[in-house]
Order: C-alpha cells, then structure tokens, then sequence
C-alpha cells in the first residue's frame, strides 16, 4: 500500500481532496476503510472507479451509502461484483435507480437477494429488464410483490422463465395481465403450479389458448376447475387432448357444455370415459355428433343413459355398432324405438344378445315400425 491506514486516517479533507486518480488506485481496503465518508465526498467520480475491486470492500456500509448518485453510476461492473451483501444492502433507493443497466446486469443472486422491497421497487423497467435470469430466479416472494405490473412487463420472457412457482404466486393478477403469450409459454411446467386459482381464471383467452400442452396437462384439478367458459372455449384442441381424466373431471359443467365441437373431437377417448354422467348430460346434441366411433366406445351405461334420445339420433352406424355390450344397458326403451333404419340395422348379433327383455322387445317393435 502507498501509505499506512493510520495516515490515512490522519489526512485533512483538504489533502483527501487532493488525492490524484492514481494515488486513489494505489490505496487498499485497509486505506478506504479508514476514510471518512467526507473523504469519500470528495472523490470524483473517475476517481472512485479507479479504487480497485479489492480496496472498495473497505469502504464502510455507512460510507456507501453516503456516495452521490453520480459517484454510484461511475462504479465499474467489476467494483459491482466484488460488493459485499452488507454493502449492497445499504445502498439507497436513490442509488439503486441511479445504477446503470450494466450494472445491474452484473448483480448477483446472493446480492440482489438482500436489496430492500422499497429499492425493488425503485428500479426502472430497463434496469428490471437487464437483470440475470439467473438473479430474477433469486428474488424473494417479497421483493416480487414488491414489483409494479410496469416492471412485471418489463420482465423478458427469458426472467419470466426463470421464475419459480412461490414467485409466481408472489404476483397479482395485474401483473399478469402485463405477460405477453410468449411469457405466458415460457413459464415452467413446475412453477405454474404456483399460480393461484383467482390468478388464473384472470388470464386473458389469448393467454390461456398460449399455454403448451406441457403446462396444461401439469395443472391442478382447482386450477383447472377455477377456468372459465371463455378460457376452455379458448383452448386448442392440442391443449384439450393434452387433459387428464382427473383435470377433466374436475370441469364444471358449464365448461364442458363451452367446449367446441373440436374440442370434443380432441378428448383421449381415455378421458371421455371418466366424464360423469352430469358432464355427459351436459354435452349438446352438437357436441355429441362431434364424438367420434372410439370416443364413443369409451362410454359406460352411466354415460350412455344420461344421453338423451336427440342425442342417440346423432350417432353414426358407425358409433351405434362401437356401444360396448355393456354400456347398451343405458339405452332406454324410448332411446331404441328412436333408433332410425339405419341405425338399426347396424346393431350387431352381438350386441342383441347383450339387451334385455324390455329392450329386445323394443328394438323387435323398432324393426316391425321400419
């Protein structure tokens, strides 16, 4: 070092003052600790970017938070780096703001992590956009409630894929609002889970139409069950075929009766089987023509009785020949003796062999009426 910290410690703030730029870059940590922060003041600001990385770990939380915006501003990113938490910690909201984007981009999770909720907030949308991902998987649930939607829009869909699913929850549906489909796409899998179910019926229909299979099929039965009709009519028949038998079953009725034909088309026949009979019964004439043969093949007596004749009438001799033995059960006498020519002649021996009584002398009626 070129002069001891006691020496230091001895200058007059006039013969601090008048330090030249390369003397500053000759002081180390020992050297700055011992500076008074009216020392310090009278650093301009190309000298303060001359203290080297490892000197400025001496200067006092005190001291950095004496620093004039302008003196802020001139640290290299390098000096940034080196900060330690406490250091960090004691900047002032009008420092924060007064940090260029590079030198945000260079905090680190550990370092940001310590920034108070009021300098959270303090942050400019470009400084909010030129944060790591890497340090925006670091904020606390805190400091994301702390973010304004106009800094939760400025976040780049490569941050929002960096968020975890408590920061996620950490956020108010007006924040939401501000994602593009592209952030709405980049969310993971897993911290989608964190979204809450008011957060979500909140999604515009564009957002919710933007969400990839993957993410569909990884919601909760509440979130799945907190859509709207809007939302469901919204999503692609990718999305809906991507459903689970147990997220299916968790859809209001008033959701399945929203669900486009194509829709309909799109659900696993796997799915189809685990409606309940009140989802079933739900389904307009319209959207039961749209089940395919397969679709209907998957249904159980249950679903079959909840179907009303109009509905029967819509089926294919196709479909009408795909009714298991056993979900013909369902089929009431009137359903039968509604059957068109058609229709009849495509139920097979086997199936006959499978009706009752009552629904054997029904289809015999049925046939004598062709």
């Amino acid at each position: 070092m070129g002069r001891s910290a006691v020496n230091v410690a001895a200058l007059a703030f006039e013969k601090a003052a008048a330090l030249k730029t390369a003397q500053i870059a000759a002081l180390d940590s020992a050297d700055i600790a011992a500076l008074a922060s009216e020392d310090i003041a009278t650093f301009s600001t190309a000298e303060i970017a001359a203290i080297t990385a490892t000197a400025l770990l001496g200067l006092s939380t005190d001291n950095v938070a004496a620093l004039s915006t302008d003196q802020a501003a001139a640290l290299k990113t390098a000096q940034i780096a080196v900060l330690s938490t406490a250091q960090i910690a004691s900047l002032t909201s009008d420092q924060v703001t007064a940090l260029t984007t590079s030198q945000v981009g260079t905090l680190s999770s550990t370092q940001i992590a310590v920034i108070s909720t009021d300098n959270i907030a303090a942050l400019s949308t470009d400084q909010v956009a030129a944060l790591n991902s890497k340090t925006v998987a670091a904020l606390t649930s805190t400091q994301i409630e702390a973010l304004s939607s106009d800094q939760a829009e400025a976040l780049t869909t490569a941050q929002v894929a960096a968020l975890g699913s408590a920061q996620l929850a950490a956020l108010a549906s007006e924040d939401l609002a501000t994602f593009s489909t592209a952030d709405i796409a980049a969310i993971t899998a897993t911290a989608l889970t964190g979204l809450s179910t008011d957060n979500l019926a909140e999604l515009s229909t564009d957002q919710a139409a933007a969400l990839k299979t993957t993410q569909v099929a990884a919601l909760s039965t509440a979130q799945i069950g907190a859509l709207t009709s809007d939302q469901v009519a919204a999503l692609t028949s990718a999305q809906i075929g991507a459903l689970t038998s147990t997220q299916l079953a968790a859809l209001s009725t008033d959701n399945v009766a929203a669900l486009t034909t194509d829709q309909v088309a799109a659900l696993s026949t796997k799915v189809i089987g685990a409606l309940s009979s009140d989802q079933i019964d739900a389904l307009s004439t319209d959207q039961v023509e749209a089940l395919s043969s397969a679709q209907v093949a998957a249904l159980d007596s249950a679903d079959i009785a909840a179907l009303s004749t109009d509905d029967i009438a819509t089926f294919s001799t196709a479909d009408i020949a795909a009714i298991s033995t056993t979900a013909l059960a369902g089929l009431s006498t009137d359903d039968i003796m509604s059957l068109s020519s058609d229709q009849l002649l495509a139920v097979t021996t086997t199936q006959v062999e499978a009706l009752d009584g009552s629904q054997v002398e029904a289809i015999i009626a049925a046939y004598q009426a062709i």
